[in-house]
């Protein structure tokens, strides 16, 4: 009788056990770092057929912000081992730098009469992004950092509007073997100064998200705001 109740109270123990670690973790939030930032891009791609119709791309871009956040009453963040409980509020900053090779054309549209005036472009590869998060609550700093390598894809189209000058978007995702990755849409126009050099602007929309391993916060960075760039094209 008496081992009969002991293994019922074990099991009763660890059905607690299971019951309290599902309940805090559905009341762990999210880090959400939002910002209108400015973004700055590199690229640069060369031939390696001799048809000069594949390319090797290189191409990256760095950007940070701001952010600051709500923990609601019963809800906390989870962050380097230390539980922020709500009601409160946290704030901080994030750096986010990704670069990324890829092998692929810019000529999609092969048909002579498309390609005078319009332009498509489809690239994949492997992507490096680094993040570096901070968060600040009551004075104290807490960090996470993420360095992963991500399978690649980048695909766009653009149009002439003027001799030298090119209108169009861009879309690029990057996936990692976590799900952590970027995806980043380019709304952008293209000049064409010199045939080996171009400047680009636009406005850019990036959203990272970081799916930690450890019992941590999941963090999503969503950017948005212009950026500016140089296209060395060979």
């Amino acid at each position: 009788m008496y081992k009969a109740g002991l293994k019922v109270f074990r099991w009763l123990t660890c059905l607690l056990a299971v019951m309290l670690l599902n309940a805090c973790a559905d009341n762990v939030i999210s880090i959400e770092s939002e910002d209108s930032v400015t973004f700055t891009t590199l690229e640069t791609s060369f031939p390696v057929n001799s048809q000069e119709t594949l390319k090797v791309k290189l191409r990256g871009s760095r950007t940070s912000g701001d952010y600051s956040q709500t923990v609601p009453d019963g809800k906390m963040i989870l962050i380097e081992d230390t539980q922020i409980r709500g009601p409160t509020e946290v704030n901080g900053s994030t750096d986010l730098t990704y670069a990324s090779v890829s092998i692929g054309t810019d000529g999609v549209f092969n048909n002579p009469a498309m390609a005078s005036k319009l332009r498509g472009l489809m690239y994949v590869g492997i992507a490096q992004t680094n993040m570096d998060l901070t968060l600040i609550h009551e004075g104290t700093t807490y960090t996470s950092n993420d360095r992963t390598t991500e399978l690649y894809m980048q695909v766009g189209t653009d149009y002439e509007i003027v001799p030298s000058l090119y209108g169009g978007g861009t879309w690029a995702f990057s996936l990692g073997p976590d799900l952590t990755g970027i995806s980043e849409i380019d709304l952008k126009l293209n000049y064409a100064l010199f045939k080996h050099l171009e400047v680009m602007g636009g406005y850019r929309w990036l959203k990272y998200n970081y799916y930690v391993e450890e019992d941590e916060s999941i963090i999503h960075v969503n950017f948005k705001g212009p950026f500016i760039g140089i296209n060395v094209p060979f």
